[in-house]
């Protein structure tokens, strides 16, 4: 490691705060509303937050007129915090959250790293392997609240470990518990399961799983579900009992869970889906040297020492038990996996710290090839995307990546240190041109913001908006009314049976097949969204 490295590095891991900061803030200002609002959360997050700042719907959140009941409220009254305590207005409060998310996730792993005893290199270390892990990057850069309820979730996780090393567990349950409650609170129960999925199975495998049961635990428990019933007495007070045992615990929670009606896929989905979501470094499991961890040797030690384990075992069972637990549900999504993300990077970067020469070296070479082939790829293939609209910067970012993996393997010798610096410096130089030509450029094949402007304006002319079949609510939000929608023919048809002058949204498939379609519908206006083609047909 050079002394410039070296330097560098003690001053990042002196100020680790500032670190988490500086390096959030340059992978993020240059974006902060460069661009509109995407398909499909970003618009209908944005109508949720829209509904809750003008029309008060503050405990059950509204989408296209309609109850919103997939999310609980947090995470929108964080967005109106900054809407409220900084000049940022809509739309561009939507990329300060998510930018503001991303540090929050960031400051809530480093916690957990040095709760669980992990010395400062490698709590840095793993701080810059997130930043410079291409999924979660990018994740900056969108708006959904899946970063800040990530956030929540390892603070949990970081304050029941705390309970565990000590006899008096003190006030940490409560803390651990009342965190997950506003986890749950973000986005669903997922953000409570988690923590206590982790602990229970940790406790197990130390034979100590009577510490799940203390007096200080049931009080902790006790307060998350006050906090979770305040909510639920303002579901009910909002929208009566029956939209929440039917819509939102019946249909949202239970059923999801069990035999979803969205995002339905095989066992498997994460095995594929994990590791290409969590490259870069997903290439240290083929170059590490893994086969003596699962030896039969090895594991009849972990096993003979299961009751003084500590931090890296309770890593990977926060990884392993919460990847067996998506595995097993019904409904699969890929932000779902954004908690293993900090349990992974830690033992990567605490591994990397031990780690010999000729294995580091290895990595790193391979880290650069990756690098190298997704630019020589994009240099080859980016004329061949599937957009309907010209895309700028392509070949700057594919510059770069080639540049980064060149600089990647420069280094390769250098230490691992000195290598995750160079790699989260290119990450975020990679990011500028991506972030302020190539998503710009993308805006009318990504977000229905050119479509909804067109029925807005007819709107105002007096017709009277409609769609068919279309995932609800995701041009409500640029068009500034509410959208008569839905999925049935019948239905169709009699919303047609006005005199009024209608402007119908339909996906061009469902246009092409519809039978006895109206002869004095007039398509006049066409987009490919996110690769669905819509049409916006009127009747004047």
């Amino acid at each position: 490691m050079s002394k410039i490295a070296t330097h560098i590095w003690n001053t990042l891991e002196d100020h680790p705060w500032l670190t988490m900061i500086v390096g959030v803030f340059a992978q993020t200002w240059f974006t902060i509303s460069n661009r509109a609002l995407w398909f499909s959360d970003e618009v209908r997050y944005a109508n949720a937050y829209q509904n809750l700042v003008l029309n008060g719907k503050w405990m059950v959140l509204s989408l296209n007129g309609q109850p919103y009941p997939d999310k609980p409220p947090i995470y929108f009254w964080f967005l109106w915090l900054i809407d409220t305590l900084t000049p940022a207005n809509m739309p561009t409060v939507f990329f300060v959250g998510a930018a503001l998310s991303g540090l929050f996730l960031l400051m809530a792993s480093y916690y957990l790293a040095r709760v669980l005893g992990f010395n400062k290199s490698v709590s840095l270390g793993g701080v810059l392997i997130l930043l410079s892990t291409f999924f979660l990057a990018g994740l900056f850069h969108y708006s959904r609240m899946d970063l800040l309820f990530t956030a929540f979730i390892i603070l949990s996780h970081a304050c029941l470990f705390q309970a565990f090393k000590q006899n008096d567990q003190g006030r940490w349950p409560l803390y651990a518990f009342l965190l997950a409650g506003v986890a749950t609170l973000i986005k669903g129960p997922l953000g409570f399961i988690f923590p206590l999925l982790t602990s229970s199975v940790y406790l197990l495998w130390k034979g100590e799983i009577r510490r799940m049961f203390t007096i200080k635990m049931a009080q902790g428990f006790g307060a998350m579900l006050l906090l979770l019933a305040a909510w639920i007495a303002g579901v009910v007070i909002a929208e009566g009992p029956d939209f929440l045992t039917d819509t939102v615990l019946g249909k949202h929670v239970i059923q999801r869970a069990t035999k979803t009606f969205h995002h339905r896929e095989p066992f498997y989905y994460y095995f594929i889906a994990f590791p290409l979501a969590w490259l870069p470094w997903t290439l240290f499991a083929f170059t590490a040297p893994v086969r003596r961890a699962f030896s039969l040797e090895r594991l009849g030690e972990l096993w003979a020492s299961r009751r003084q384990v500590g931090p890296r075992a309770f890593l990977w069972i926060m990884f392993g038990a919460t990847f067996v637990f998506l595995s097993s549900l019904s409904g699969k999504v890929l932000i779902y996996i954004l908690p293993m993300f900090p349990a992974l990077a830690f033992l990567t970067a605490d591994a990397m710290e031990r780690m010999k020469p000729e294995h580091a070296r290895s990595f790193w070479t391979s880290v650069a090839g990756l690098w190298i082939v997704l630019g020589a790829g994009l240099i080859v293939s980016g004329g061949l995307l599937p957009f309907e609209v010209p895309v700028r910067g392509m070949g700057i970012a594919a510059i770069l990546l080639l540049a980064g993996g060149g600089a990647i393997y420069a280094v390769r010798d250098s230490g691992s240190r000195t290598a995750i610096l160079v790699s989260t410096l290119a990450v975020t130089l990679w990011l500028y041109p991506v972030g302020l030509m190539v998503a710009p450029s993308l805006d009318n094949a990504m977000s229905p913001k050119q479509h909804a402007l067109k029925i807005g304006a007819l709107a105002d002319e007096g017709f009277k908006p409609m769609a068919y079949k279309i995932y609800s609510g995701i041009f409500t939000y640029y068009a500034g009314h509410d959208i008569a929608e839905t999925s049935d023919w019948d239905e169709l048809r009699s919303m047609l049976d006005t005199p009024s002058p209608v402007a119908l949204t339909i996906r061009e498939k469902d246009w092409k097949k519809w039978e006895n379609r109206p002869e004095n519908l007039r398509i006049i206006h066409r987009q490919n969204i996110s690769g669905m083609v819509y049409l916006l047909a009127i009747r004047e």
